[in-house]
């Protein structure tokens, strides 16, 4: 190998680094919407159970709630994008929440597979980097 292609590997290791990094970053952000889709999940499961005029917490984040009376129960609103709500029956909107779930772990998935293909060729290359230097190494040292 020569000096430019241990350049041009070095550069492909940054690539392969760099694209790692972005992945796990993702995974986050994917991680976090799935945990406040749960918790959304679990808020409406208990709001179904409530009664007209029940006083119920309503969690607002941060480990928040505040205090709210129910006035109905199986309807509620959902953003459906761009800051737009629309009210549909809680088990459409938990169907909907469902859904949106599913689609996150697909994401999850692919990432995770992204992530595994990518770690696998900065693996090698890493290896084929290494061993390239020792043979360096071993030629300057004769």
């Amino acid at each position: 190998m020569n000096e430019q292609e241990l350049r041009q590997a070095l550069g492909a290791l940054e690539v392969y680094k760099a694209q790692l990094e972005g992945i796990v970053e993702q995974q986050q952000l994917v991680q976090v919407s799935l945990e406040e889709y749960g918790r959304a999940k679990a808020t409406l499961t208990e709001f179904k159970n409530a009664k007209e005029g029940d006083e119920v917490l309503v969690p607002i984040g941060g480990s928040s709630f505040v205090r709210a009376k129910v006035s109905d129960s199986q309807k509620v609103l959902i953003g459906v994008g761009s800051g737009i709500t629309v009210e549909k029956d809680i088990d459409e909107a938990m169907k909907l929440i469902d859904s949106r779930m599913q689609e996150m772990l697909d994401a999850m998935k692919k990432l995770n597979e992204s992530r595994q293909v990518i770690e696998m060729k900065s693996s090698q290359l890493s290896q084929m980097l290494q061993a390239e230097y020792q043979a360096m190494g071993q030629q300057t040292q004769m």
